[in-house]
Order: C-alpha cells, then sequence, then structure tokens
C-alpha cells in the first residue's frame, strides 16, 4: 500500500513538473510574440510610395532648371539637342526607379506583417534609391567620366543587397504572409530578380573604367531584370509543374502579360506624381521672393512683373496636371486588378507629367512680345509632351476594359465609356490643335497658349453638364449592369498563380 502511495506521489510529481515545464514554455512563446512585434504593411508601403513618387519627380529638376540657362535669342532646338544626355538619363533613371519601385511592390503584397528588422532594411533601401536623382545629375554634369557610371552602379549593388535580405527576413515566417501564398517560388523569383540585379550592376562597375558604353549596357539589361526572374521560375516550373499550368509557354505567357495586381499602390504611386509635379514651378516663384533684387519702396510691384511670365506657367502647369490627373481618377475609379499592360501604360504616362514643367518653363522662357520662331518651337514641345501623355492615358483605359470583366468592378454602359472617352479625347484634340497652328507665324503667342490650358477645366464642366442633361433627358443611368463575380470566365484557373506572386 505503501508502494502504491508513493508510485502515485512521484506521478503527481511528474505531472506538475511536465505541466510546470509547458506553462514556462506558453509563457516563453508569449513573450517571444511580444517582443517579436509584428506590424501591418500598409503603412510601410504607403510611405515607401511616397518616397518613390518625389524620388520620380525629383529626377526631372536637372532638365527644368536647364532651360534657365538657354539664351533667348538663341535656337531652341540647339539647346534642347545640347540637352540630349539629360532627357537619357532622365528616361533611364526613370525606368531605373520605377523597376525598383515594382520590386518592392512583389516583395510586400503577398506579406501581411512585418517586423522591426524589415522596417529599417526597407529604410534604408529608400535611402539607398533617394540617391538616384543625384547620381543623374551628376552623371549629366560628367557623363564622360567613368567614376560617375561606377559610383551610380555601386548605388544598385546595394540597393540589390538590400533587396535580398528584406526578402529573406519578410519571408522567413509562415504568418507572416498571407494564406494560400507558394512561399517558395516567391521567394525563388525575388531573390533571382535581386541577384540579377546584383550581378549586373558589380559587372558594371568594375567594366566601367575600361568601356564606359559596354558598363551601360549591362547595367541597362538590368532594367530586366523582372523578366529574367520570371524566366527562372517558368525553369522552375518545368520541374514542378503548375496544376493549373499544363504547358510551360502558357504559364510564361500568364507571367509576362496577364499577371495582374492590386491597383492601389499605383494609385499612391500616381497620386504622389501628379502632386509634386503640379507645384513643382512654385519653387521658382518661392526662390524669386526669397532673393529679391530690390527691396526698397514700390519694388514689390516690379517684382511681381518680372515674374508674371512664371506665375502665368504656374497656373497652366498646375491646371494641366490637375485635370490630366481628374481623367486619370476617371480611368482608374472603377479598376480593380491591373494587368502588366496598364501599368506600363500608367508608367508611360507618369514619364510624360514629369516633363511638364519643362514645357511651361521653356514657353515662359521664349515668350516675347513680338513673334518668334522659338517661341512657337517652345510651344510645340510643350504640346507634343501633352499629347504624349494623353495618349498613353488613353491606351491605359482602353488595357483596363480589355477583358473588364476580369479587370473592372462594375461594368458599364455605353452613356459612361462616351463620357470616360469624351474626357480622354480632350488634350489630345487640343495639342495636336496647337501643335500644328504653332507651325504658321504670327497666329498664337505663348501667353495665349498658356491661356487656353488654363481655360480647359471649364471645357470640361460644360462635357460634364452636356452629359448630365442627356442622361436626365434620356432616363439613362451611368452604371447600368454589374459583373457576374461567378462567371466562369472570371480567370479562376489563374488565381492559384496570381497568389503566388
Amino acid at each position: 500500500m505503501a508502494t502504491s502511495d508513493s508510485t502515485g506521489q512521484a506521478t503527481l510529481t511528474t505531472s506538475s513538473t511536465i505541466s510546470t515545464e509547458k506553462s514556462r514554455q506558453v509563457k516563453a512563446s508569449d513573450q517571444s510574440e511580444r517582443f517579436h512585434r509584428f506590424v501591418s504593411v500598409e503603412r510601410l508601403g504607403a510611405y515607401s510610395d511616397a518616397v518613390f513618387s518625389i524620388i520620380v519627380t525629383f529626377m526631372i529638376i536637372p532638365l527644368s532648371t536647364s532651360v534657365e540657362d538657354f539664351q533667348i535669342y538663341s535656337d531652341v532646338k540647339d539647346n534642347l539637342i545640347a540637352e540630349w544626355h539629360l532627357f537619357f538619363i532622365y528616361i533611364v533613371c526613370y525606368f531605373f526607379v520605377f523597376s525598383l519601385w515594382e520590386h518592392h511592390v512583389r516583395v510586400y503584397e503577398v506579406v501581411e506583417h512585418v517586423g522591426d528588422v524589415v522596417i529599417v532594411l526597407n529604410v534604408i533601401q529608400l535611402l539607398a534609391a533617394s540617391m538616384l536623382p543625384f547620381l543623374g545629375a551628376l552623371l549629366g554634369d560628367y557623363h564622360e567620366d567613368p567614376l560617375a557610371t561606377v559610383v551610380f552602379s555601386l548605388d544598385f549593388v546595394a540597393i540589390a543587397v538590400l533587396q535580398l535580405l528584406s526578402v529573406l527576413f519578410a519571408y522567413r515566417r509562415k504568418k507572416m504572409m498571407r494564406d494560400n501564398i507558394n512561399k517558395r517560388e516567391a521567394v525563388i523569383e525575388l531573390c533571382s530578380s535581386s541577384g540579377i540585379l546584383l550581378c549586373l550592376s558589380m559587372v558594371s562597375a568594375a567594366i566601367a573604367f575600361l568601356n564606359t558604353t559596354a558598363a551601360w549596357v549591362i547595367l541597362g539589361l538590368a532594367l530586366f531584370a523582372d523578366t529574367f526572374s520570371i524566366v527562372v521560375v517558368t525553369i522552375y516550373q518545368r520541374f514542378h509543374p503548375h496544376e493549373k499550368y499544363h504547358t510551360l509557354s502558357r504559364y510564361l505567357a500568364h507571367r509576362l502579360i496577364t499577371t495582374r495586381s492590386n491597383p492601389d499602390r499605383t494609385k499612391n504611386l500616381t497620386d504622389g506624381v501628379f502632386a509634386i509635379v503640379a507645384t513643382l514651378i512654385i519653387l521658382d516663384l518661392t526662390n524669386a521672393a526669397a532673393n529679391p533684387s530690390d527691396t526698397g519702396p514700390g519694388s514689390i510691384k516690379s517684382e511681381l512683373q518680372d515674374d508674371k511670365e512664371t506665375f502665368f506657367s504656374y497656373f497652366a502647369t498646375f491646371s494641366t496636371v490637375g485635370m490630366i490627373w481628374y481623367v486619370h481618377y476617371t480611368v482608374f475609379h472603377p479598376i480593380q486588378k491591373l494587368s502588366r499592360i496598364t501599368s506600363l501604360c500608367n508608367k508611360w504616362v507618369l514619364l510624360f507629367v514629369g516633363v511638364l514643367p519643362m514645357g511651361f518653363k521653356l514657353i515662359s522662357k521664349y515668350s516675347t512680345d513680338t513673334w518668334d520662331a522659338d517661341e512657337n518651337t517652345a510651344v510645340q514641345f510643350n504640346c507634343a509632351i501633352i499629347f504624349g501623355a494623353s495618349i498613353c492615358q488613353l491606351l491605359t483605359w482602353l488595357s483596363g476594359h480589355w477583358k473588364r470583366e476580369k479587370h473592372l468592378h462594375v461594368g458599364y454602359g455605353r452613356i459612361h465609356v462616351y463620357w470616360c472617352l469624351a474626357l480622354l479625347l480632350v488634350y489630345p484634340t487640343i495639342s495636336l490643335l496647337l501643335f500644328l497652328i504653332a507651325f504658321s507665324p504670327s497666329t498664337l503667342d505663348a501667353n495665349a497658349v498658356q491661356a487656353i490650358q488654363i481655360s480647359v477645366p471649364a471645357l470640361f464642366c460644360v462635357i460634364k453638364m452636356c452629359f448630365e442633361i442627356y442622361v436626365h433627358k434620356a432616363g439613362h443611368a451611368y452604371h447600368t449592369e454589374d459583373i457576374d463575380e461567378s462567371d466562369p470566365s472570371d480567370g479562376n484557373d489563374e488565381a492559384s498563380v496570381d497568389t503566388n506572386l
């Protein structure tokens, strides 16, 4: 009996010890969870989009400030041709920054929570990316010096290393990622993209002193790191075939063309770029007010008269950029998924919009009291930029309506289609007419062109009023039908691949 009691006491002691150990482990686990803080990724994305929008916009400053060095009575065509390297560097740097932003979006669109280490790595990565406008300006001034190319390439080496670290830390815990995510495939694709960027940047920096042109060609290949990484994943699919994509060609075509993403971060970046571009010329007015040539009595009147062309340019720029943003808002409002084609068209819209401050400053620079051929050339340059931005917007709208049941929230009737089309055709029509009229001497001066640009918002109001009257009389509605979410053609066969990245 005593033996039985002692055995029972030993069993109770053992059970108590195990229970105590488990409670300690649970407590330690809870403390670890509290120590490793996981926060939502949305705010990190919004902050990063704001920084990238500033980087994208500030790259136009070297081109915009170069207009101030143009001689009024010199040939504007010669001045623009002499700055060809600044245009080239702006375009190249623009696409480089966009490729970095797109990689950033792909990394965090499948992540639900991030930790402190990922946030710190993201800040350092944005720091390295924010150096690109300065390095681009450095290349503009010393484009023949190989050291400028080396420094530019080394910045991308640092960015690629930070990208790799961000992926490894962001994807290290399953609970930080969204459900139904193929983690291995996502890591392979993202690490391949960053690894390709790292290798190409290192090779470019290594051979820059031997051949600068070859270094730029190699670095230019880094723009296609995203595409190369998709090819890597396609090869991976050769040995691990996806159940919904039985052929490699079908999988590759899907990833390169029809892969869809959430448009929220694209809207954030686009709104940031439009806002900064619209207010960029106010810096010229602020600098002029901060450094007056005379502060004596009555001098403010002469100062304002001297800056009247800059004021006019600012009003015209803000009106034009604001209305192009309004059209962009109308186009993007119904979109719930972005295809790669739509994203590409939107990228070109922002490229042209970024040059608009330079176009209006050029008009202000060559505005004269008497007709001059350079004044008309400046008008044509500005109209060409507006035409390019508006045509790219039209292509964005058309690509968004391709397979509309997969891209749009709701289906719209003909009235809404006509409404959007009318808005999209305003700026292509006006800019093309002004471009052609500028070939005729003394028909329009620069101030008249800017006055027309300032009055365009009134035209949008008239168009809106006409459609409202027609809809009221005809008894139509803008939204006439909803898309059936359960439509078998809704692309369910692509859902599993879309959740990978």
